[in-house]
């Protein structure tokens, strides 16, 4: 398992993939977030849409260059992730079919599901497997 710290610009820390394909990644949220003035000012919540692409960002570890999300079938939000908190992320290979890869991900704080998702990537035929 390969481990890097800054490893993108939504994760502290990224390590993986494992034999079986799991990524693991973390990101401790500072109350400094430029979103966090719009998003929303009387109770600061992260967007959705920043823990998804977190998640996306521990799967394309996974997957050769140029691979694409292109969809997300499946997201649930269970709960709210607010400045200081720690998301601790994990991804793992679902199925391969094709040029589509599907990765089951959860991110979570303290334990607690924060999001779950579905994800699909496109890879072009013939890309080299990492």
């Amino acid at each position: 398992m390969t481990s890097l710290d800054g490893a993108g610009p939504l994760l502290d820390r990224i390590e993986g993939p494992d034999a079986a394909g799991r990524v693991a990644g973390r990101r401790r949220v500072p109350g400094d977030e430029p979103f966090f003035a719009g998003h929303f000012p009387a109770m600061p919540v992260v967007p959705g849409v920043f823990m998804v692409e977190a998640l996306a960002e521990c799967a394309r570890r996974s997957l050769p260059p140029g691979a694409v999300l292109a969809s997300a079938p499946l997201v649930r939000f269970r709960r709210r992730v607010g400045p200081g908190e720690t998301l601790e992320l994990q991804v793992t290979p679902a199925e391969a079919e094709g040029e589509r890869r599907r990765f089951d991900a959860v991110a979570s704080v303290d334990g607690q599901t924060a999001v779950q998702a579905t994800l699909e990537f496109r890879v072009e035929a013939g890309a080299p497997e990492r």
